[in-house]
């Protein structure tokens, strides 16, 4: 499946040397190597990272230890080296390797481990380096530890069983292993916890912490001596321990991770390794290491070493840019630096072997220093692999949720459909055509199973069946198979270089295995997405990458490592119709959904994209400060160049467009399909369908009123409207459309208009007002923003062309109904009905012409704002029946006198008359009521019409004194006594004599009662005066001012109303 690791022999000992490699230790560039005699080897490595890798001898010390060393650590911080040899621990100068010292309370011991930390004083909190070894001794634990170098003797635990492997899960806990189980121990208090396994319930599930706690021999079967319990640090705050052929995840404190499932290990491994990010096995039995991922725990590779039985790894704390490189492997006789593919040509590995669910988990694990590329994009561009595999899986909806949590672009999923959804988009036709072929060129292959990969080739493994055992692994949405390989020891390091070398040679001469049909759908989609532009992704990220086989190095150091890997054959897309199809576009419906709320929060409700989109120099910019968002990184700006930003503003423009026009067109698609119920709703509310597509589909369905509400969503206005003009023209009953027929559909339409598109309307609006004026009419008086922020003065233009009964109804809506002032509206309302009065024939009709006359009458009473002297020009003089207009016209110009004559000569209407001027006298009263000679003006006109008429016009002496009567008071009285005759007698002014008087003694009554009141409140004024000065206070002297608490003494002092006494300079502050 993966090379994840390679190993290089670097160091083999000669035949004549009788000693063994007991133990390796790696630290920077040295490699010390313990060896059975004794001996301490210091080798420097030479070019590390290169396929010249090679070790230099830089000193032998012989007689390091009396007998063979057993395990060898540094602690760096305080410079030393520590090791195990007979029975004892024993430390070292990690510079000179002198012995500084021989633990004596170690006899016995067994195992140690180390760990340096940052820690804090408990009391001054001050940190401080403290290193720390933990020895065990039979079932002692020993502690010992280094404050920024200095020596401290630890505590002495007693545990309950023999020590057999030590770990540190944390500076100040350690995990031991003993032969029944595992405990930790607190260094600081040297509390010890028992390491509990979970409960097994009947199905082979755990529960954690369930039921009675049960011991390690109850949960793995066996109990008492087996093998060796096995520990291992996962980086972060995990640890890996294994007894027998079974595992427990523990946290830091020791609780049980909960939902870590065990990791089957078929054979009891003799030792297990963290090598960032692999978890590594090594079975001594079989003479191999095994790589796994401790994630998924799918097993990546086995590499086999002949012998192989020690491994050293770096402790967690290691950089992780260099934790890789101090990587060995050793047997007896000879040491393997384990050099590992950067993760970049590992994750690909993985992808191009089908192994999606592992490259995802591997990218999850990798710091985002380790790659070249941002994980972010690489993570993401395997998860929508995955995502196309389930789908050719016929896992919909599965695809279709890994689709939507990564945000991914709407064509990676769109395109897996046929063209009835996907369109020109869609590579599902494509790649049927090159599966055929691909199964043709497949069909003479009678064992698929006889090519195993190994980086996109494997190894040709010619083995029989029973030398091959199958071991399938479940993971994830993928299933694995192993194929174990013959023996090491059945096949000699040259044949398996002599296979390897076939195996590439007859890739070069084409007699290989032909391209699986996936790496052809990968180059088909490719090649497919280059060619269409309306697929080109809107997001930054890479394509499905081709299955190119990779054949590994052939080195003359690696040639007897076998690497076994696992292979998945790719299944073809399905074939999606019927009932399948519509449950596809319905997953296809969510996803898309769910893009289209994303993309949405670019847009403004009426969707047009937002201002701060291209706004690409405003630091708050939804598109700048979103990065971390998988979907907004997409539109991000990732370049801080001000011209290259305004270039990419309209790049990232036009990607979102695309985005927002394939969604709406796929959606639309999928409801034809689906639910054809939501085809009219959809079409409503979406706003970037593509016009082209939506409408012929539409059309090819009938579905007009839905094309109709299409069109005017994209603003497509003159096409809907004729669409309706032809429909509602129409005579025959047309089933497919009968909602559209008539003239109602259309003036909906019109009213839905905004002014901006006031020619359409104008244009569109003319066969309703043919064919129905009063509903027509709705278009431009309807009670709603569109027709009253139409352009009135064309609107009244169109309709006077068409029909003056039309121009005369908008004129009274717009004046009456929404109070427009324009003189010219006012004025053209004047002569539109002059018009009707004089130019229409009303034979017959007395009541309608008496309802126009006075309609025109009350329009010139209550408006004030036509032109009086246009209109008083259009009054003919001599027409009884415009008599009185022309008296309201000249009433508005301020010529009561003429208006009067009209009144009192022409209609000789004394009601009226005296109507006019008691309205014109209330229009203008007096300001100060003994005034009476303004408002009395238009009343002395009055009587002086009765009483001296113009020439050819008898005195009226009966009307003269009734208004003398009733209206005398508002008369002044010299002026209206010099109007009457001299020959009339005075019984007849009685009535004008009474009323004068009254009303002059009700003003000499109401003068001198408002002169007795106001004496009064004078009085009053005074008396209240007299009373505050007479009030008086005593200021002693120990009183003092409420304001600033001093005492007042001498000082100018003031009493307020409420009589408190302050100073006065405080109460100005006050004040």
């Amino acid at each position: 499946m993966l090379n994840a690791f390679n190993a290089r022999s670097i160091l083999e000992l000669g035949p004549r040397e009788r000693f063994r490699i007991e133990s390796l230790l790696a630290y920077g560039d040295k490699l010390l190597l313990g060896l059975s005699n004794g001996t301490l080897r210091v080798c420097q490595v030479l070019n590390p990272d290169t396929p010249e890798i090679s070790l230099s001898l830089l000193r032998t010390i012989d007689k390091f230890s009396r007998r063979s060393i057993e395990l060898l650590a540094c602690i760096k911080e305080v410079k030393i080296l520590v090791t195990l040899s007979d029975n004892y621990v024993h430390i070292h100068d990690l510079d000179e390797f002198t012995l500084k010292e021989t633990l004596s309370k170690t006899k016995g011991a067994t195992t140690f481990a180390v760990t340096s930390n940052i820690e804090k004083d408990e009391t001054t909190q001050i940190p401080s380096i403290v290193s720390r070894l933990a020895i065990g001794i039979k079932k002692r634990l020993l502690l010992y530890s280094w404050h920024d170098e200095e020596f401290q003797e630890g505590k002495e635990v007693i545990l309950s069983g023999a020590i057999r492997s030590l770990t540190w899960a944390s500076g100040q806990k350690v995990v031991a292993g003993l032969s029944g189980g595992f405990v930790t121990v607190n260094v600081q208090t040297g509390a010890i916890e028992d390491i509990v396994p979970p409960e097994s319930k009947g199905n082979g599930a755990a529960v954690v912490g369930g039921g009675e706690q049960v011991g390690w021999s109850a949960y793995m079967g066996m109990g008492g001596w087996g093998s060796k319990p096995l520990s291992t640090h996962l980086g972060g705050d995990e640890l890996l321990l294994v007894k027998d052929t079974t595992s427990l995840f523990i946290d830091k404190e020791g609780n049980v991770i909960p939902d870590r499932p065990p990791i089957p290990w078929p054979v009891s491994p003799d030792s297990i390794v963290f090598s960032y990010p692999y978890l590594v096995s090594l079975n001594t039995s079989k003479q191999h290491l095994e790589v796994r991922n401790p994630s998924t725990q799918t097993l990546l590779q086995t590499i086999h070493l002949p012998n192989v039985s020690t491994l050293n790894v770096p402790p967690p704390n290691v950089s992780l840019v260099h934790a890789g490189k101090l990587f060995y492997v050793a047997s007896p006789t000879q040491v393997w630096r384990m050099s590992t593919a950067d993760y970049e040509t590992q994750i690909k590995e993985l992808v191009d072997g089908e192994h999606l669910d592992e490259a995802i988990s591997l990218l999850e694990i990798l710091e985002n220093v380790l790659l070249k590329d941002r994980k972010e994009e690489k993570l993401r561009e395997v998860q929508m692999l995955k995502a196309e595999r389930l789908f050719d899986k016929k896992k919909y909806r599965e695809s279709m949720d890994l689709f939507i949590k990564v945000s991914a672009p709407p064509e990676r999923a769109i395109r897996l459909f046929p063209r009835v959804i996907a369109g020109d988009l869609s590579i599902v036709e494509t790649n049927r055509n090159e599966e055929d072929t691909t199964e043709s060129a497949d069909s003479g292959d009678d064992d698929p199973s006889e090519t195993a990969e190994d980086g996109g080739l494997g190894e040709a493994t010619e083995a029989t069946e029973a030398t091959k055992s199958p071991e399938v692994v479940e993971q994830g949405d993928e299933t694995l198979t192993t194929i174990q390989e013959a023996p090491e020891a059945n096949k000699t390091p040259a044949e398996s270089g002599n296979l390897g070398r076939k195996k590439e040679a007859e890739v070069e001469a084409g007699k290989a295995q032909p391209p699986s049909y996936l790496a052809e759908l990968k180059k088909t989609n490719l090649s497919h997405m280059k060619k269409n532009s309306e697929t080109s992704s809107i997001f930054s990220f890479g394509v499905r990458r081709n299955a190119a086989a990779v054949v590994p190095d052939d080195h003359s150091d690696t040639a007897s490592i076998t690497v076994k890997h696992t292979q998945t054959v790719p299944e073809a897309p399905p074939i999606l119709q019927g009932d399948e199809l519509k449950t596809a576009a319905n997953e296809l419906a969510a996803f898309l959904a769910d893009t289209r709320r994303e993309i949405s929060k670019y847009f403004n409700a009426d969707g047009k994209p937002l201002d701060t989109f291209t706004n690409t120099g405003s630091p708050t910019s939804p598109v700048s400060i979103s990065k971390n968002d998988l979907f907004d990184a997409s539109f991000a700006n990732h370049t801080e160049n001000v011209e290259m930003l305004k270039e990419d503003a309209t790049t990232r423009l036009d990607s979102l467009m695309q985005a927002a026009r394939l969604v709406d067109t796929t959606l639309f698609r999928i409801y034809i399909i689906t639910n054809p119920r939501l085809v009219g709703p959809f079409v409503r509310v979406q706003k970037h369908g593509d016009p082209a597509v939506v409408s012929e589909k539409l059309q090819d369905l009938g579905m007009f009123t839905e094309l109709v509400d299409f069109l005017c969503q994209k603003e497509l206005h003159k096409e809907a409207l004729e669409l309706l003009r032809q429909f509602g023209q129409e005579e025959r009953v047309d089933s497919r459309a009968m909602n559209l027929q008539g003239p109602q559909r259309t003036i909906g339409y019109l009213q839905n208009l905004k002014a901006a598109h006031i020619d359409l309307i104008l244009e569109y609006a003319r066969w309703p007002l043919m064919i129905d004026p009063k509903l027509g009419m709705e278009v431009f008086t309807t009670d709603s923003q569109n027709a009253e922020s139409l352009p009135r003065g064309k609107v009244l233009e169109y309709l006077q062309e068409i029909d003056r009964m039309l121009a005369v109804q908008y004129l009274e809506y717009i004046i009456n109904e929404l109070g427009d002032p324009t003189h010219e509206f006012h004025t053209r309302m004047v002569w539109l009905y002059l018009q009707t009065l004089t130019e229409d024939d009303f034979d017959g009709r007395e009541k309608e012409r008496l309802k126009w006359r006075e309609k025109l009458l009350d329009f010139l009473v209550s408006s004030k704002q036509y032109r009086n002297e246009k209109v008083l020009g259009w009054l003919p003089r001599d027409d009884p029946e415009f008599y009185e207009a022309r008296a309201v016209v000249l009433s508005n110009m301020g010529q009561h006198k003429t208006a009067l004559e009209i009144y009192v000569f022409k209609l000789k209407d004394h009601e009226k008359a005296e109507e006019y001027c008691a309205k014109i006298h209330h229009a203008s009263p007096p300001e100060d009521p003994a005034e009476t000679s303004k408002p009395t003006t238009v009343y002395h006109t009055l009587l002086s019409l009765y009483l001296r008429p113009p020439p050819g016009y008898m005195q009226q002496l009966g009307p003269a004194l009734s208004i003398l009567s009733r209206h005398g008071a508002r008369l002044e009285a010299s002026d209206a006594l010099k109007l009457i005759p001299e020959d009339i007698k005075i019984s007849n002014l009685e009535t004008y004599f009474k009323s004068r008087i009254r009303h002059t003694n009700s003003r000499m009554v109401e003068n001198r009662m408002a002169a007795q009141l106001r004496a009064s409140f004078r009085v009053d004024v005074q008396e209240r005066l007299l009373e505050s000065r007479n009030k008086h206070v005593i200021v002693g002297e120990e009183r003092v001012c409420p304001v600033c608490h001093k005492k007042l003494g001498t000082s100018v002092i003031l009493r307020t109303a409420s009589g408190m006494v302050v100073h006065y300079g405080c109460a100005q502050k006050e004040m």
